[in-house]
């Protein structure tokens, strides 16, 4: 277990491409947070999920509110580390079933010293598969007051670790961490779970 880190599951989007709460897709193994939380939720000191109420949340997971109206999932990374009790936490976004554990821990265990660390594939950054640290609370507050509500438009003032795809297909060669549903007929991956 990472005792200095939370799991952070954001729930807080839309969906409006899916047409309903993505985190309560039902999968072979409960819902999708529910899946999420079984997989993941051991390896991490507690387990967030943040959004808008109502949120359903598994046994041993805190609900955290989205302390913002505007539903960015920027604001989700600022709620949660508003309310962590960690020094960091890996956010992911409750739309990516296929995290590999080992992949979470490895992004955690590159955390110290820097305040983000994410992965880049392709010339792009993956921000919801990142870790945060609290130490990126000002730089949010300061874009957030710009109506700047893109995750990275706060990764400039910050300590940023990118982290290679060949970091990432070393522990997970075919990319499923970063497999995340957003419409109707992306529904069948489930089937994998």
């Amino acid at each position: 277990m990472i005792d200095r880190a939370t799991l952070v599951i954001l729930a807080g989007g839309a969906s409006r491409r899916m047409g309903r709460p993505k985190h309560l897709l039902p999968t072979p193994r409960g819902t999708l947070v529910e899946y999420t939380v079984e997989r993941l939720s051991p390896h991490f000191a507690e387990t967030l999920l943040v959004g808008k109420p109502p949120l359903c949340c598994p046994a041993g997971v805190r609900a955290v509110e989205d302390v913002r109206p505007e539903q960015t999932p920027l604001v989700g990374i600022y709620s949660a580390l508003l309310a962590l009790d960690t020094p960091v936490g890996l956010v992911v976004g409750c739309d990516m079933p296929f995290v590999v554990p080992a992949l979470a821990r490895a992004l955690v265990a590159r955390s110290r010293g820097f305040d983000v660390v994410v992965p880049k594939l392709g010339g792009f950054y993956e921000p919801l598969l990142a870790v945060y640290r609290r130490s990126c609370i000002p730089a949010i507050e300061d874009s957030l007051a710009e109506g700047a509500f893109k995750i990275t438009s706060i990764y400039p003032s910050l300590s940023v670790r990118e982290v290679g795809e060949d970091v990432v297909r070393a522990i997970d060669p075919d990319l499923a961490s970063l497999t995340n549903l957003n419409i109707p007929k992306q529904l069948a991956l489930l089937a994998r779970l």
